[in-house]
């Protein structure tokens, strides 16, 4: 399973995802977590993220496709830690792939905040893609 947020850092991301899929057969599943929405104004956000993602995800899912990957996504919505943990746990995921900074603001030297809760919390073996 690849988690993304369709930062800067997706297509490296992305690449180590594809190469461990084709040296062990796997099936790729890529996640994408919207933070849900509280208001009007914020499910108008909601929208636009889902059709980012939608076309990112396409064109993810073309790339793979001509590698031979099986390939699947899904947008989920709430807190991205809680639902990629959840989403690995109840998916029967092998390995969870995620970046090791997102989209946040903290560029520091350390692990990103949702990365920093995956390791940690995880049942599930994760590789962290710098």
């Amino acid at each position: 399973m690849v988690a993304l947020d369709v930062s800067a850092a997706t297509n490296k991301i992305l690449d180590k995802a594809i190469s461990l899929a084709k040296f062990s057969d796997a099936k790729i599943t890529v996640i994408y977590v919207i933070g849900a929405a509280a208001t009007l104004g914020e499910s108008a956000k909601n929208d636009y993220a889902v059709e980012k993602a939608e076309k990112i995800l396409g064109s993810i899912k073309k790339s793979c496709e001509k590698q031979g990957i099986q390939f699947a996504f899904k947008i989920l919505y709430g807190k991205p830690a809680s639902k990629i943990a959840e989403f690995a746990e109840k998916g029967k995921v092998d390995l969870v792939v995620i970046g090791s900074k997102g989209i946040g603001g903290f560029k520091g030297k350390v692990l990103g905040s949702v990365a920093n809760s995956i390791v940690h919390e995880s049942k599930i073996s994760v590789l962290v893609v710098k």
